[in-house]
């Protein structure tokens, strides 16, 4: 599907003149704005060898022109991935629509885990709502963390991504249970709305991927059916087995969707909604796909919309080393000693020193540098914010060992290390942000191991 490109002044579309010369829409569109300088209004072929690069000659261009003009579309991709649609713009006139080529991998990604991230947050903040009115706490906290986990999952992806890392696609998921439980996530928004939710599920499910590729799916198109009925309409969720495949279906009655907009539903950035992104549908099948599934839609005027996503079916596997884990390690042995907690961010350095606390740590948790290096006695552990205000957190490091507080640290950051660390501020262990406690606490351990063997050495 063609992902189409603004500029400041429209789509960039070029349209063919009687005398076969590309016609910008938007006057000198920065894309081709150099050639024309240099050839004033050149033919729409050569538009394209300039876009395209060398992926196609000129002959092959010429061509594909012809069958544009003869009403076919053609798809078009080249240099740098970017895309091209050719069409027929009246009596055997051709353009050109252009891609979104000219935007980065990186922030085309960064758009969708930021659409991913706002759906776990509203998410979040429905349930916080209903758990401040005194109603169904319990329920409540258990979805605002599966909702956080769902957010966790698409930042680190998007991490994962910037440093070359593949997502893991070994994982499976019970999108039987995954899916009871976006049904429950969806009261929040569903009852705001007076819109029903029903759900048919086949227990017991598995599909490939980890729980994002599953929120990504599940979650997008949900929400898009409550979002599109009036107040009375009703959203049926289903899962079934069918031969070796899992079949989840969500169906709405609400008012369907145009000829015109279905052929765009999956365009990234198309949407129709005034508050909406554009990035759910193109999200859902490009998750579907990564796990050698596949996406199908059907709607009709004043009768509604029904997705169905086929995945492949898996059997449970056995835990793997690595894979998520219960929160039971807050009943794991305790950690003795001081540990120094410093991160200008209250939210995370509160819950770094509660979790240890917990585990009955006696913990000091700062918000700056100088807070840090005024500390009187002696730390096991100091964890460190990589990125702190006026100090580098491995500089910190090198401080607090030149200091005697602290001779172990971690250092927690939402990027790679620096190539080069300060000379004494190399950390004992890495934690890269988002992070589960259960990270935290195993790398903790791994410290303070090592320290209790080097001792005992």
């Amino acid at each position: 599907m063609i992902d189409w490109i603004r500029d400041s002044s429209g789509l960039c579309v070029f349209k063919e003149d009687a005398q076969g010369r590309a016609v910008p829409n938007a006057p000198a569109s920065r894309l081709i704005a150099g050639l024309i300088n240099d050839q004033n209004s050149p033919r729409l072929v050569i538009v394209l060898e300039h876009l395209l690069g060398s992926a196609y000659t000129g002959d092959e261009l010429a061509k594909l022109l012809d069958r544009a003009r003869r009403g076919e579309e053609v798809e078009l991709e080249g240099d740098g991935g970017r895309r091209i649609l050719l069409g027929q713009e009246g009596p055997r006139r051709a353009f050109a629509a252009v891609a979104a080529g000219d935007r980065s991998a990186q922030a085309d990604r960064a758009a969708v885990v930021s659409h991913e991230l706002a759906n776990a947050l509203g998410a979040i903040a429905g349930w916080a709502r209903l758990a401040r009115q005194g109603e169904r706490l319990n329920e409540a906290l258990q979805l605002i963390e599966s909702s956080a986990d769902a957010a966790w999952a698409a930042a680190r992806g998007m991490l994962d991504e910037i440093a070359g890392k593949r997502r893991p696609l070994e994982e499976t998921t019970d999108l039987s249970l995954f899916v009871e439980e976006a049904a429950r996530l969806l009261t929040p928004k569903a009852t705001e709305r007076g819109v029903t939710v029903r759900t048919q599920i086949e227990p017991g499910l598995r599909v490939p991927g980890d729980r994002g590729h599953a929120w990504s799916i599940v979650w997008n198109l949900a929400t898009n059916a409550v979002e599109a009925l009036p107040k009375g309409g009703t959203v049926e969720l289903r899962v079934s087995s069918s031969g070796d495949s899992v079949v989840l279906g969500i169906e709405d009655d609400g008012p369907g969707m145009s000829e015109d907009d279905q052929t765009r539903a999956f365009q990234p950035y198309f949407t129709t909604k005034t508050s909406g992104t554009g990035l759910g549908l193109p999200t859902v099948r490009r998750c579907a796909e990564e796990v050698g599934g596949r996406v199908e839609m059907r709607s009709e005027r004043g009768l509604g919309t029904r997705f169905t996503v086929v995945l492949p079916r898996v059997e449970a596997p056995a835990r793997r080393p690595g894979t998520k884990r219960s929160s039971g390690v807050f009943y794991a042995e305790p950690i003795q000693g001081r540990i120094l907690v410093v991160d200008d961010d209250l939210g995370l350095r509160e819950m770094i020193a509660t979790a240890l606390g917990m585990r009955g740590a006696d913990v000091v948790a700062v918000d700056t540098p100088e807070a840090a290096l005024g500390q009187t006695g002696r730390f096991e552990l100091a964890i460190v914010d990589l990125l702190l205000p006026g100090m580098r957190g491995d500089l910190l490091v090198a401080d607090l060992r030149r200091a005697g507080i602290a001779r172990r640290a971690m250092l927690v950051t939402g990027t790679e290390l620096p190539e080069t660390l300060a000379q004494g501020g190399q950390p004992d262990a890495v934690l890269r942000k988002p992070f589960e406690l259960e990270d935290l606490f195993e790398r903790l351990a791994a410290v303070l191991a090592s320290d209790a063997a080097a001792a005992a050495g």
